[in-house]
Parts: C-alpha cells; sequence; structure tokens
C-alpha cells in the first residue's frame, strides 16, 4: 500500500486527475497503447500497485511545480499521516476560513468510508461549535453532513480523526462515536481554532 498512498498525496498535492497522471507518465488515458481510467483507478484502489519505476517518473516530472493541496482533501484522506497536530490544524484553519466565506468543501462520491467520516464528523462539529462565525452556514454544513451519513453503511469500520491515533478505550466523544471515529478532536483547541483562526 505504500506506493498507493503515495500517488494518492502526490494526486493531492498537485491536484491532479487520473488524466493528469498518465500524461505525466507519456500514457495519455484511452489512446493506443496508454492508460485506462480502470488502470489507474486499481492503482488507488491498491488492487494494482503503481510501479516503482511510474512512481519514481512521476515524481521527477511534478519536482519543478508548484504544488496546489487541497486542505479538505488532506484533512479526510490522510494518505500520508500527519506529523504532528499542528500540521492537522493548519489544514483545518485553511478550511474554516474558506467556510467563513461561504465555500463549503465537497467530499467526491468515490470517497472511501473513513474519509466520509472524518467530513461528517468535521462539518457538524463546525456547525455546533464554530460559533457566530459560522452561523450562516449551518443549515448548510449539517445539511452536507447528514447527505454523507446517507452514503455510509452499517459495516462501516470505525477509524481515527487523525490517521496513527492509537486509542485507548471507547472515545467519550458523542459525535466522534455517532460517526464510528474511535477519537474525535481536541475540543478545546478545536474551539479556538474556529474562534480565532490559530491555536
Amino acid at each position: 500500500m505504500k506506493n498507493t498512498a503515495q500517488l494518492e498525496d502526490l494526486m493531492l498535492r498537485y491536484g491532479l486527475r487520473r488524466r493528469d497522471v498518465a500524461e505525466l507518465l507519456g500514457k495519455p488515458l484511452n489512446s493506443a497503447g496508454g492508460y485506462s481510467n480502470s488502470t489507474v483507478d486499481r492503482w488507488l484502489s491498491g488492487r494494482n500497485q503503481i510501479p516503482d519505476m511510474a512512481l519514481e517518473l512521476l515524481e521527477m516530472k511534478l519536482a519543478d511545480r508548484e504544488g496546489r493541496p487541497d486542505p479538505w482533501q488532506r484533512l479526510i484522506r490522510q494518505t500520508l499521516e500527519y506529523r504532528d497536530q499542528r500540521e492537522l490544524e493548519a489544514d483545518l484553519a485553511s478550511v474554516l476560513e474558506s467556510i467563513a466565506g461561504g465555500e463549503l468543501p465537497r467530499t467526491p462520491k468515490s470517497s472511501r468510508p473513513l474519509a466520509l467520516q472524518r467530513a461528517g464528523y468535521l462539518l457538524e462539529l463546525i456547525a455546533q461549535l464554530g460559533g457566530p462565525r459560522f452561523k450562516p452556514q449551518r443549515d448548510q454544513l449539517l445539511n452536507e453532513a447528514a447527505r454523507l451519513q446517507e452514503r455510509l453503511n452499517e459495516r462501516t469500520e470505525p477509524g481515527p480523526l487523525r490517521s496513527g491515533d492509537e486509542v485507548r478505550g471507547e472515545t467519550m466523544d458523542d459525535l466522534a462515536r455517532k460517526w464510528k471515529l474511535t477519537k474525535g478532536a481536541d475540543i478545546r483547541r478545536f474551539r479556538q481554532l474556529a474562534l480565532t483562526g490559530h491555536v
């Protein structure tokens, strides 16, 4: 899964579509001898691993390109673990700023269950604890969270809000339990981030 995580991280960091990946590798999608959508999909799903040489070539071609990371996608997908809490909070602060400006984050239909769980939890948390700053978006946030809840099935596996978190015992966070997260946000730090934009 290491190559899969690295491919997904590169796509997130540089805003790449499947077509972009194929073109950078010199194999335009759906052309004779090229990769198909399903080839890149299989790499992303982990059913097939992207070859080491293809991953190295992709990294070389992107070396001089400026990254265009999407903080929301990094928050909910976390293909590579955040090094620390502050790195996660930097992405969350950027998302909060966008929402306060009236731009609701989008969660792709292709998202895995854990990404949907994190997205729903964060949207509801912002709606409930964001204070006056997010009052105009409250209904939109809750409606989007409810829509994500409908896409999850009852067999959803529990997982952490922050990838790599060790969990001891059941979480006391009711909202995290609702979204089947084994651990939620640090509420004190979250409130301060929502109110001031930094912790």
